[in-house]
């Protein structure tokens, strides 16, 4: 059996801080891809493979954030309707996560659920009895845009 061919794309971007590094004393950044691909062209293979990476990232989120990993049904036609309801409700939580960033400062449109929940939902509060009356001290602060 002859030996398997494959091809080697380096991308090379100069660093965000302009550090040099130790190795190649240059302040660039690289990022290999190896393919067995030879028929498109270099920006083509990395325009597939970053396309790519960002699908997996969809599915890391459906996993992680939307129980994609831990299905909670033994039949596959319930487990499929879970899959697709689920599937709509990160569809929803997108459109929602777009709109708080329009309006608040501090929340970005790329913040997964965790982190929308500590910044926008969990607010250290305590009830204070003064005057016979209660109080309600929130510690945190959300700002509007302006």
């Amino acid at each position: 059996m002859p030996p398997k061919e494959y091809r080697l794309i380096v991308k090379k971007k100069p660093n965000k801080d302009g550090q040099i590094n130790l190795i190649t004393q240059e302040a660039f950044e690289y990022r290999a891809i190896i393919t067995n691909d030879f028929d498109k062209d270099p920006k083509d293979v990395l325009e597939f493979y970053n396309n790519r990476g960002a699908m997996e990232k969809q599915f890391d989120i459906l996993k992680n954030d939307f129980g994609w990993n831990h299905m909670p049904f033994s039949s596959l036609a319930k487990n499929n309707v879970f899959l697709i309801l689920m599937a709509m409700c990160r569809n929803i939580y997108h459109t929602i996560i777009q709109r708080f960033a329009q309006k608040f400062e501090g929340v970005k449109s790329t913040f997964r659920i965790k982190r929308f929940i500590f910044k926008i939902i969990i607010i250290p509060a305590k009830w204070i009895y003064r005057s016979r009356q209660a109080f309600l001290k929130i510690y945190g602060h959300i700002a509007f845009k302006t």
